[in-house]
């Protein structure tokens, strides 16, 4: 077991971003207790990646918090060790789909509240929903992923193409090609879901949008989110400056 040749500027400033995507995640509500974990590829590197360690709260993590781990599952660098559907669940999923280069994956109220119901999310509900139409995949609950097994049946499933997995019963796993486009999913997938059950909870017959008008939706929010993604990641770093000083040291 090797630790491979990282920029250490290139290190230090990716773990910022882990950091800085856990605390805002905690603003927002987005944990579960110490549970849940992101990852990110390395620029570079797409045979390891940075976790989040086990133990911490995500509105305490710093930098010095989040571990270096390769795909096999060891840690290179860092103090501590992570949760073990962690270090299974990102492994396999950085190994199967190198583009994702940020793997989220978090118990969120109304996200879960959702992987709960028969229905599941409908991407022709609300603007925001259609933002995620046709990248959107459901897989059925099979356990806490304690092993190899597990691991790889998400992996596969996310390796397919889409960019959020509903999982039944359980959460969901979003992915971007950076943290900052993988926090906007983030958000804007759980206002989705909020709003989505807010509307199903009047009882009213829900009215749906053509697939036409989702599609084209759908489009106009990738093209977008390349200019709006680091705008609104920056903007929730100034107010972790604001509120949470020293937590990037």
């Amino acid at each position: 077991m090797s630790t491979p040749t990282i920029d250490k500027k290139v290190l230090a400033a990716a773990r910022v971003e882990v950091a800085a995507l856990l605390r805002i995640s905690a603003v927002h509500g987005y944990n579960e207790g110490i549970d849940n974990h992101y990852s990110l590829a390395i620029d570079g590197h797409d045979d390891v990646f940075l976790l989040n360690r086990y133990g911490p709260h995500w509105s305490e993590m710093k930098p010095s918090d989040i571990l270096l781990v390769d795909l096999e599952g060891n840690v290179l660098d860092g103090s501590g060790g992570g949760q073990v559907t962690a270090i299974q669940i990102h492994r396999q999923v950085h190994a199967a789909r190198p583009n994702a280069r940020c793997v989220m994956h978090t118990h969120m109220p109304h996200a879960t509240a959702i992987a709960c119901t028969e229905d599941g999310f409908l991407t022709r509900l609300t603007q925001n929903s259609m933002s995620f139409h046709g990248t959107v995949a459901t897989l059925d609950y099979g356990g806490q992923v304690q092993g190899e097994d597990e691991g790889t049946r998400l992996a596969r499933a996310v390796a397919r193409g889409a960019n959020v997995m509903f999982l039944r019963n359980h959460g969901v796993i979003i992915v971007g090609s950076t943290p900052a486009e993988a926090w906007l999913r983030t958000y804007f997938l759980e206002r989705a879901c909020e709003m989505q059950i807010l509307a199903q909870s009047t009882g009213s017959k829900l009215v749906l949008g053509k697939k036409s008008v989702a599609e084209r939706t759908a489009k106009q929010w990738a093209e977008a989110s390349d200019h709006e993604s680091p705008l609104l990641f920056t903007a929730m770093k100034r107010l972790l400056d604001r509120d949470q000083p020293g937590w990037s040291r």
